[in-house]
Protein backbone atom coordinates (compact mmCIF):
# COMPACT_ATOMS: atom_id res chain seq x y z
CA UNK A 1 0.00 0.00 0.00
CA UNK A 2 0.74 3.83 -1.12
CA UNK A 3 1.98 5.77 2.11
CA UNK A 4 -0.88 7.78 3.23
CA UNK A 5 -0.55 10.36 6.12
CA UNK A 6 -3.82 10.59 8.03
CA UNK A 7 -4.17 13.98 10.04
CA UNK A 8 -6.58 13.87 12.37
CA UNK A 9 -7.68 17.41 14.55
CA UNK A 10 -9.54 17.19 17.58
CA UNK A 11 -11.90 20.17 17.47
CA UNK A 12 -14.84 22.17 19.15
CA UNK A 13 -15.57 26.15 19.21
CA UNK A 14 -11.98 26.92 17.27
CA UNK A 15 -13.38 28.28 13.83
CA UNK A 16 -10.46 31.40 13.87
CA UNK A 17 -7.94 28.75 14.32
CA UNK A 18 -9.50 26.13 11.19
CA UNK A 19 -10.14 28.73 8.91
CA UNK A 20 -6.18 28.92 9.18
CA UNK A 21 -4.92 25.44 10.02
CA UNK A 22 -6.65 24.08 6.98
CA UNK A 23 -4.86 26.00 3.80
CA UNK A 24 -1.27 26.23 5.79
CA UNK A 25 -2.13 22.37 6.10
CA UNK A 26 -2.78 21.49 2.41
CA UNK A 27 0.35 23.75 1.19
CA UNK A 28 2.39 22.05 3.72
CA UNK A 29 1.93 18.39 2.94
CA UNK A 30 1.17 19.40 -0.95
CA UNK A 31 4.44 16.51 -1.80
CA UNK A 32 2.39 14.00 0.62
CA UNK A 33 -0.26 11.76 0.31
CA UNK A 34 -2.55 12.89 2.92
CA UNK A 35 -6.15 13.11 3.64
CA UNK A 36 -7.29 15.66 6.82
CA UNK A 37 -10.15 14.84 9.06
CA UNK A 38 -11.78 17.46 11.03
CA UNK A 39 -13.39 15.29 14.14
CA UNK A 40 -15.67 18.03 15.87
CA UNK A 41 -17.70 16.90 19.27
CA UNK A 42 -20.82 18.16 18.83
CA UNK A 43 -22.60 17.30 22.86
CA UNK A 44 -22.24 19.31 25.82
CA UNK A 45 -19.58 16.90 27.71
CA UNK A 46 -15.99 18.35 28.75
CA UNK A 47 -14.23 18.33 25.65
CA UNK A 48 -12.16 14.50 25.01
CA UNK A 49 -9.28 15.36 22.89
CA UNK A 50 -7.85 12.03 23.34
CA UNK A 51 -11.13 9.95 22.06
CA UNK A 52 -11.97 12.31 19.41
CA UNK A 53 -8.15 11.38 18.02
CA UNK A 54 -9.88 7.79 18.43
CA UNK A 55 -12.61 8.48 16.47
CA UNK A 56 -10.46 9.91 13.71
CA UNK A 57 -8.55 7.20 13.29
CA UNK A 58 -11.02 4.93 13.18
CA UNK A 59 -12.53 6.94 10.76
CA UNK A 60 -9.48 7.02 8.32
CA UNK A 61 -7.56 3.86 9.42
CA UNK A 62 -8.79 1.64 6.40
CA UNK A 63 -7.34 5.02 4.12
CA UNK A 64 -4.40 5.41 5.73
CA UNK A 65 -1.38 3.75 6.78
CA UNK A 66 0.42 6.10 9.20
CA UNK A 67 -1.57 9.10 11.51
CA UNK A 68 -0.35 12.35 12.61
CA UNK A 69 -2.52 13.77 15.69
CA UNK A 70 -2.10 17.46 15.36
CA UNK A 71 -3.57 20.33 17.32
CA UNK A 72 -5.96 22.88 15.85
CA UNK A 73 -3.71 25.60 16.96
CA UNK A 74 -0.35 24.48 15.99
CA UNK A 75 0.63 25.51 12.64
CA UNK A 76 4.36 23.62 11.30
CA UNK A 77 7.20 25.81 10.05
CA UNK A 78 10.23 25.89 8.03
CA UNK A 79 11.59 22.14 7.44
CA UNK A 80 9.24 20.15 9.83
CA UNK A 81 9.56 16.47 8.73
CA UNK A 82 5.75 14.50 8.00
CA UNK A 83 7.61 11.37 6.49
CA UNK A 84 6.43 8.36 7.73
CA UNK A 85 7.48 7.28 10.79
CA UNK A 86 8.62 3.50 12.22
CA UNK A 87 7.89 4.50 15.91
CA UNK A 88 5.94 6.53 18.07
CA UNK A 89 7.05 10.07 16.89
CA UNK A 90 6.44 13.76 19.16
CA UNK A 91 6.77 16.39 16.18
CA UNK A 92 5.82 19.72 17.70
CA UNK A 93 9.07 19.76 19.83
CA UNK A 94 9.92 23.35 19.30
CA UNK A 95 7.05 26.11 19.92
CA UNK A 96 7.80 30.03 19.32
CA UNK A 97 5.55 30.82 22.76
CA UNK A 98 8.38 29.41 24.42
CA UNK A 99 11.39 30.52 22.28
CA UNK A 100 12.00 27.50 20.50
CA UNK A 101 12.99 25.28 23.60
CA UNK A 102 12.03 22.34 24.55
CA UNK A 103 9.11 22.45 27.80
CA UNK A 104 10.45 19.14 29.05
CA UNK A 105 12.10 16.05 27.41
CA UNK A 106 9.11 13.88 27.65
CA UNK A 107 6.71 15.71 25.97
CA UNK A 108 4.24 14.00 23.54
CA UNK A 109 1.67 16.43 22.96
CA UNK A 110 0.34 18.94 20.29
CA UNK A 111 1.71 16.85 16.80
CA UNK A 112 2.27 13.35 17.71
CA UNK A 113 2.72 10.77 14.64
CA UNK A 114 2.09 6.64 15.00
CA UNK A 115 2.14 4.25 12.17
CA UNK A 116 -0.86 2.09 12.28
CA UNK A 117 0.63 -1.00 14.03
CA UNK A 118 2.08 0.59 17.02
CA UNK A 119 -1.38 3.02 17.38
CA UNK A 120 -3.22 -0.61 17.41
CA UNK A 121 -0.34 -2.29 19.70
CA UNK A 122 -0.83 0.56 22.54
CA UNK A 123 -4.85 0.77 21.74
CA UNK A 124 -4.49 4.11 20.80
CA UNK A 125 -5.65 6.88 23.38
CA UNK A 126 -7.24 6.50 26.67
CA UNK A 127 -11.31 7.38 26.12
CA UNK A 128 -11.29 8.63 29.93
CA UNK A 129 -9.35 11.90 29.74
CA UNK A 130 -12.54 14.59 29.67
CA UNK A 131 -10.98 18.20 29.50
CA UNK A 132 -7.69 19.44 29.86
CA UNK A 133 -4.62 17.33 31.36
CA UNK A 134 -2.62 14.54 31.10
CA UNK A 135 -3.75 12.24 27.84
CA UNK A 136 -0.65 13.09 26.43
CA UNK A 137 1.46 11.66 29.14
CA UNK A 138 -0.60 8.64 29.16
CA UNK A 139 -0.33 8.24 25.52
CA UNK A 140 3.74 8.07 26.00
CA UNK A 141 3.20 5.56 28.74
CA UNK A 142 1.38 3.10 26.42
CA UNK A 143 4.41 3.53 24.01
CA UNK A 144 6.67 2.30 27.11
CA UNK A 145 4.76 0.04 28.69
CA UNK A 146 4.37 -1.51 25.14
CA UNK A 147 8.18 -1.63 24.66
CA UNK A 148 8.08 0.73 21.72
CA UNK A 149 10.86 3.51 21.37
CA UNK A 150 9.83 6.94 21.41
CA UNK A 151 11.12 9.22 19.22
CA UNK A 152 10.95 12.54 18.31
CA UNK A 153 11.64 15.35 15.51
CA UNK A 154 12.79 18.96 16.00
CA UNK A 155 10.00 20.44 14.50
CA UNK A 156 9.34 24.26 14.65
CA UNK A 157 5.67 25.17 15.05
CA UNK A 158 3.68 28.36 15.27
CA UNK A 159 1.08 28.89 17.54
CA UNK A 160 -2.55 30.03 17.06
CA UNK A 161 -3.46 32.93 19.76
CA UNK A 162 -5.93 31.08 21.83
CA UNK A 163 -6.98 31.21 25.98
CA UNK A 164 -4.73 28.71 27.44
CA UNK A 165 -5.82 25.60 28.73
CA UNK A 166 -5.39 24.65 32.44
CA UNK A 167 -5.89 22.94 35.47
CA UNK A 168 -9.46 25.08 36.73
CA UNK A 169 -12.08 22.30 35.45
CA UNK A 170 -13.47 19.62 37.58
CA UNK A 171 -11.97 16.13 35.95
CA UNK A 172 -8.46 17.91 36.04
CA UNK A 173 -7.52 16.01 39.62
CA UNK A 174 -8.85 13.02 38.35
CA UNK A 175 -6.97 12.92 35.16
CA UNK A 176 -3.54 13.81 36.87
CA UNK A 177 -3.85 11.24 39.45
CA UNK A 178 -5.15 8.87 36.60
CA UNK A 179 -1.47 9.07 34.53
CA UNK A 180 -0.19 9.34 38.12
CA UNK A 181 -0.88 6.16 38.42
CA UNK A 182 -0.40 4.75 35.32
CA UNK A 183 2.75 5.78 35.48
CA UNK A 184 3.82 4.60 39.08
CA UNK A 185 2.27 1.22 39.29
CA UNK A 186 4.60 -1.17 37.21
CA UNK A 187 1.57 -3.53 36.94
CA UNK A 188 -0.60 -0.93 36.02
CA UNK A 189 -1.62 -1.73 32.54
CA UNK A 190 -5.16 -0.94 31.98
CA UNK A 191 -4.85 0.60 28.21
CA UNK A 192 -5.14 -3.17 27.38
CA UNK A 193 -8.70 -3.37 28.66
CA UNK A 194 -9.44 0.46 27.48
CA UNK A 195 -8.52 2.63 24.44
CA UNK A 196 -9.70 1.94 20.78
CA UNK A 197 -11.32 -1.51 21.89
CA UNK A 198 -13.88 0.19 23.81
CA UNK A 199 -14.21 3.21 21.46
CA UNK A 200 -17.69 4.11 21.43
CA UNK A 201 -18.91 7.25 19.68
CA UNK A 202 -22.30 8.09 17.91
CA UNK A 203 -21.42 9.96 14.46
CA UNK A 204 -24.10 13.00 13.60
CA UNK A 205 -22.85 13.56 10.43
CA UNK A 206 -20.17 13.73 7.86
CA UNK A 207 -19.08 16.58 5.67
CA UNK A 208 -16.66 16.25 3.03
CA UNK A 209 -14.93 19.26 1.76
CA UNK A 210 -11.94 19.96 -1.61
CA UNK A 211 -9.57 19.26 1.00
CA UNK A 212 -10.58 18.01 4.00
CA UNK A 213 -13.19 15.84 5.61
CA UNK A 214 -15.75 17.57 9.21
CA UNK A 215 -16.75 14.50 10.97
CA UNK A 216 -19.06 15.71 13.74
CA UNK A 217 -20.01 13.40 17.00
CA UNK A 218 -21.29 12.64 20.40
CA UNK A 219 -18.89 10.80 22.72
Amino acid sequence: MEKVLGIVVPYRDRESHLVKFIPHMTQFLKNINHKIVIVEQSDEKPFNRAKLMNVGYDFLKNECNYFCFHDVDLLPIEEANYDYVETPTHLARLLDYLGWRVHYEELFGGVTMFNNEDFEKVNGFSNEYWGWGGEDDDLRLRCVKEGLKVDKRMNKYKSLPHRPAGPHHDNYENNRNKMRDFRDTPDNNYHKEEGLNTLIYETVSVENKVDHTIVKVTL
